[in-house]
């Protein structure tokens, strides 16, 4: 479904945690414990974890999205260190905001540092729009939070130009 040859897109399966950790542990100063990646893999209903893989199957990246009524959460999303700047973060979340359009969300939401300007410029490019800020929301540092939303207008322009870029025939 993705524009590229290089990597895959996939649903995190359970053997993909210890990776996937890893990353987040390389990522974020403040990290997921390894159970709840778990948790949502095995139990949570509303998550949709996926995860990039390389041509040897390696995980280079996951996304983490919550799928509750028509919105669509973004959890928690990283790339290994070693695969920035290659645009898996991109496909991560174009295959993660099309999967969730598919099964019926129409609006997304995130929260991000403020001083991670590499995220919020991919956010910004997909269409979302800062609508908030959460004052020393993160513990370690008592760094702002930026609220994002991607509003349901955004939300289907992207789809569309997804669509277009992959070829996919739209519905009449």
């Amino acid at each position: 479904m993705i524009g590229r040859t290089d990597i895959s897109i996939r649903r995190m399966v359970l053997t993909d945690i210890p990776a996937v950790f890893t990353i987040d542990q390389a990522s974020a100063a403040l990290y997921w414990p390894q159970s709840s990646y778990y948790f949502e893999v095995e139990r949570n209903e509303a998550s949709r974890p996926w995860v990039a893989v390389d041509s040897q199957q390696r995980v280079c990246g996951f996304l983490v999205l919550w799928l509750i009524m028509d919105e669509l959460h973004v959890a928690n999303f990283a790339v290994h260190p070693d695969y920035r700047r290659r645009g898996i973060g991109d496909a991560l979340m174009q295959n993660g905001l099309y999967e969730g359009w598919k099964e019926g969300a129409r609006i997304s939401y995130l929260e991000v540092r403020a001083g991670n300007s590499a995220a919020i410029s991919l956010y910004e490019k997909i269409g979302y729009r800062v609508v908030n800020i959460r004052r020393h929301y993160y513990q370690d540092n008592q760094e702002d939070a930026l609220m994002m939303n991607l509003e349901k207008q955004d939300y289907q322009t992207y789809i569309l130009t997804l669509e277009k870029l992959w070829m996919i025939p739209t519905k009449k």
